[in-house]
């Protein structure tokens, strides 16, 4: 019959499981704790940038709230910052408890963080293009009289705020193919309807500069 294993043996490896587990709590518990701070930092950081006025002035507020996302931009990236530093917290706890994690989908992880970062990145500089070339022309169209220059500025801001979002959204690979083939028909759209609106609206702006060209004329006379 088979002796079994020394008492001292048997102790030594449970000790040592223990102390793996308590180990990887430990280092779960600093990484949430860890992942906390950074999404209050990274939350308000882009509060203080204004980016939840910006996006708020580019329409993408309300189009998240249609979604039912009541949550301001600067706390979704926040949140997105949180979970992504919580799932490196997690791979890390779990290869300190011994358990082997497969190559790949550590590779995995490491190639979507650069890529999470450079679309935050792109989308963050949508938003601030759009709202300074919102305000180029706004003001240019006002100063050569055009109406609803408002409008125009607006409707600039967001095509680059939503141009922007697409190509965020490719750049981090959430449905590329997709949201590629979205934007097409929602820019296709948009510039059918430009083009509508100038037509009908062109004869308007002519009849309006020519008034005001010839009472000008006959003021000078």
């Amino acid at each position: 019959m088979r002796s079994g294993l020394p008492v001292t043996e048997v102790a030594q490896r449970f000790w040592n499981g223990v102390s793996l587990v308590l180990g990887a709590l430990i280092v779960f518990i600093i990484g949430w704790i860890v992942a906390k701070f950074v999404k209050l930092i990274v939350t308000r950081l882009f509060k203080f940038l204004q980016v939840d006025k910006l996006s708020e002035d580019a329409g993408l507020k309300t189009l998240l709230e249609k979604g039912n996302i009541t949550k301001d931009v600067s706390e979704l990236i926040g949140m997105a910052v949180y979970w992504i530093t919580m799932l490196v917290v997690i791979f890390i706890a779990v290869n300190f408890a011994g358990v082997e994690i497969p190559s790949s989908v550590v590779d995995g992880l490491l190639a979507f963080i650069p890529k999470f970062i450079l679309g935050l990145l792109i989308f963050l500089f949508s938003i601030f293009l759009g709202n300074f070339f919102s305000g180029i022309v706004r003001t240019s169209a006002g100063n050569i009289g055009i109406q609803k220059a408002s409008v125009l500025g607006k409707l600039t801001q967001v095509a680059i705020v939503v141009f922007g979002t697409v190509i965020a959204l490719q750049q981090i690979g959430i449905a590329a193919e997709f949201i590629g083939n979205v934007f097409i028909i929602v820019l296709g759209a948009v510039a059918f309807g430009l083009a509508l609106a100038f037509a009908l609206g062109a004869k308007d702006i002519i009849k309006e500069y020519l008034e005001a060209f010839l009472k000008k004329k006959d003021d000078t006379k």
